[in-house]
């Protein structure tokens, strides 16, 4: 498009205004969310490694693509020339399919965080998390790059104002990408997260069981950071599960599976513990691990949430890519600026879920504000 040719209009303008506050809420929350990982150590876990990476993505976009449509809206068209809009339409490309990708490597994580908590931290090493963010950037790249190929092309889209791949000129990578790019990844997303609310589900429900059965073992807890004494009453061997209620301040509850042996001897978390009058005198663990496993539940649950959003967010505009190849020119210009709006607006969002949902991430974003406002 020519420079005498661009012309905006009243409702390009509107947009762009719209997508200015957009970028600017995107790029405060997501620099705010790498601060405060980098700056609390309690937060530099191996989950947030990939939560860093998906906030990346988010910033890119708000950095640069949302920018660049901006200017176009503002413009009323395409203000520079071909090889340009080529790599600002791979850069949109680049970071949708990043996202996506570091969706499904959060949700892999937290399905072997909740389901198999075994191979946790034998999966997901330092160096094995890295390697797998790297390993979701190289897919990204390889299933951005056919349109510089000649496989579709990256071209500016009126109906959207942004440069973008144009659908229309290859069905056949549209297809592609709507399978590779958005239905394995939302297919693994979909599963783990189904595995997840399953595993937590039943590990409420057998919690429940255990607190409400009549046989279960009685619990009489002293002081606060004294032993606890487990009294029984069955001569039998069988299975007890004995949660310990700690009101001391410094340590979480925490819970732990005994079983009474017939030689009178005891089996907890594979070390023997000697049953003496039908009394066990126990020295409570002073760990946060239970305290850190519920956490990690919370998280998974929370990221769950952020799937959906994201799914929300830009399922409109896989819908609109669908529709442009089959129903051209039959749905309204609005409809398809709508779809991009909605899918950008996604960048700003995730922060705020954090933040809100997450008691760690909403404390570290009004330790950092309260210091930004008494400075």
């Amino acid at each position: 498009m020519k420079d005498d040719e661009l012309e905006p209009n009243a409702e390009h303008i509107v947009e762009g205004c719209l997508l200015t506050v957009v970028s600017l809420g995107a790029i405060l929350g997501n620099t705010t969310l790498w601060i405060i990982i980098s700056r609390n150590r309690e937060l530099r876990t191996i989950t947030n490694m990939f939560i860093l990476g998906l906030t990346t993505a988010d910033l890119f976009v708000a950095v640069i693509n949302v920018p660049v449509t901006v200017i176009s809206l503002f413009m009323g068209g395409w203000p520079w020339g071909e090889a340009v809009c080529r790599f600002f339409g791979f850069t949109n490309m680049l970071t949708l399919v990043t996202s996506v990708m570091s969706l499904c490597n959060v949700s892999i994580n937290r399905y072997v965080m909740v389901c198999k908590p075994i191979y946790f931290k034998r999966i997901y090493t330092k160096r094995n998390s890295v390697l797998m963010i790297l390993l979701c950037v190289f897919v990204s790249l390889l299933l951005s790059s056919p349109p510089l190929l000649g496989w579709a092309e990256y071209t500016f889209i009126q109906k959207q104002m942004f440069c973008f791949c144009d659908w229309t000129k290859a069905p056949s990578y549209a297809f592609f990408m709507i399978s590779v790019c958005f239905g394995i990844p939302f297919g693994v997303m979909t599963v783990c997260n189904i595995f997840i609310f399953k595993t937590v589900r039943d590990s409420k429900r057998r919690v429940t069981a255990v607190a409400n059965s009549p046989n279960s073992t009685k619990v009489e807890d002293h002081e606060p950071n004294s032993s606890t004494v487990i009294k029984d009453d069955v001569s039998k061997p069988h299975d007890v599960t004995v949660i310990i209620n700690d009101r001391s301040s410094t340590y979480p509850a925490e819970s732990g599976r005994v079983t009474f042996q017939s030689n009178n001897n005891m089996q907890e978390d594979g070390k023997q513990l000697k049953r003496k009058n039908t009394t066990l005198t126990t020295i409570r663990k002073k760990s946060r691990s239970g305290k850190s496993r519920s956490e990690e539940i919370r998280l998974a649950m929370i990221l769950a949430i952020v799937v959906v959003i994201f799914v929300i967010s830009w399922l409109p505009y896989c819908l609109s890519m669908l529709l442009e190849i089959f129903a051209k020119d039959k749905v309204h210009t609005a409809f398809h600026m709508a779809t991009i709006m909605l899918g950008y607006s996604n960048s700003a969002v995730n922060p705020i879920l954090y933040g809100v949902l997450n008691k760690k991430f909403g404390d570290g974003f009004r330790r950092l504000f309260c210091c930004c406002r008494k400075s």
